[in-house]
């Protein structure tokens, strides 16, 4: 059950859902402060067990202040929050990722950077941040629960801040616009390792610098398109047992190419379509903490809002092994379909009952993290 809860966990907080409005602290016409977040919490239900269990929480402070030539300096904090305990016993109240796997804090940074910003020659930021890969891999980010496993963002276990595909540590980032497109390029800085064998914690992986590369399209008839790259070096790295005692692999490739399609914007009343295609090479771990040589995933969503203030949704998950190497056991791939619908009470407040209907294959044949299951939750935005 500790396995299954903490897929769902996981899972849940790579939704960076968006927030309906924020509280405006302090506003003189120059500089701003904002005040938003979001605080959910959920049931959910397997074939064996169940749990109360934190949702995807957060509080953001957005700041700007307006300068000479029309250039805006800006930054933003935001912290993860575990809204209750449960004294470790269950793995999944760590309701949150970080750059080194989950947290054991009820508070954690999520992002923090500083930059400025420009209507015409666009924006510059530093510090810890979204990757522009997730520019792309976004368009399927909106499940409660359960999605968010095949489209590379939050990659070894962890927030994919060393990899930069999630949120990126130590990263250099610009972004612009051009008409109907949107463009951004992004570097990382990165000398860490991270644990990713779950049967043996002696193993890991060693990052190394990054960059990748976005680029969006707004297309006729509400169709957005767009790709992304993002490549990192890495080592694998096994620690023996003494102080800088270690055997290292040479340096290969991490890269990730995401592709995604979108019929309208997610939230709209009516129809939404979004299409998420990944393409990995020793980009992620299977469900035995080995590095897939070769991968690829699919995200699907698809929603419909009623005029009722009811939402359902239908989608799909799958992200496969597949190695071209006897050492990763490529018989790993993650399967299973979505089933949700939401109640829209309010503009900042919705309730929400999703299902997961697993048709997996796992490496390790006991674990229980292809059981279906059923979460009933609620969130709070504000």
């Amino acid at each position: 059950m500790k396995k299954f809860l903490s897929l769902a966990t996981a899972s849940l907080l790579t939704c960076y859902l968006p927030i309906a409005q924020s509280l405006e602290l302090f506003n003189d016409d120059k500089s701003r402060l904002d005040f938003s977040g979001n605080l959910s919490v959920y049931y959910i239900h397997g074939e064996d067990d169940s749990a109360i269990n934190d949702g995807f929480s957060r509080y953001t402070f957005d700041m700007s202040h307006q300068m000479k030539n029309n250039w805006k300096a800006l930054a933003q904090l935001e912290w993860g929050v575990q809204l209750s305990g449960t004294n470790n016993q269950i793995f999944a109240s760590n309701n949150g990722l970080t750059s080194t796997g989950p947290t054991a804090d009820t508070t954690w940074v999520r992002v923090g950077y500083v930059g400025v910003e420009h209507e015409t020659y666009g924006r510059f930021t530093m510090g810890k941040q979204l990757g522009v890969s997730y520019d792309i891999g976004s368009a399927t980010d909106y499940y409660e629960v359960f999605g968010g496993k095949a489209q590379g963002t939050y990659n070894f276990g962890t927030d994919g801040g060393f990899s930069g595909t999630g949120h990126a540590e130590q990263a250099m980032q610009y972004k612009v616009n051009y008409q109907n497109f949107s463009f951004g390029a992004q570097y990382l800085v990165s000398d860490d390792v991270v644990s990713t064998d779950i049967e043996n914690d002696n193993v890991g992986v060693q990052f190394n610098d990054s960059y990748g590369f976005s680029v969006k399209y707004q297309a006729p008839y509400e169709i957005g398109l767009g790709v992304a790259y993002n490549k990192a070096k890495i080592s694998l790295v096994a620690d023996v047992g003494q102080i800088l005692n270690t055997i290292e692999s040479p340096q290969i490739d991490d890269e990730l190419i995401t592709a995604h399609i979108i019929y309208r914007p997610h939230g709209s009343l009516g129809l939404h379509i979004a299409l998420v295609y990944t393409d990995m090479t020793n980009h992620d771990i299977n469900d035995v903490g080995k590095v897939m040589n070769k991968s690829s995933g699919i995200e699907m969503l698809t929603s419909y809002r009623f005029d009722n203030d009811i939402s359902l949704i239908v989608g799909y998950i799958s992200l496969k092994d597949n190695s071209n190497t006897v050492l990763t056991n490529n018989n790993y791939h993650l399967n299973y379909s979505i089933l949700s619908a939401k109640y829209h009470w309010d503009d900042d407040f919705y309730l929400f009952i999703e299902s997961k209907i697993d048709d997996s294959t796992v490496v390790e044949q006991e674990s229980n993290l292809a059981e279906n299951a059923t979460a009933l939750g609620m969130m709070y935005v504000f």
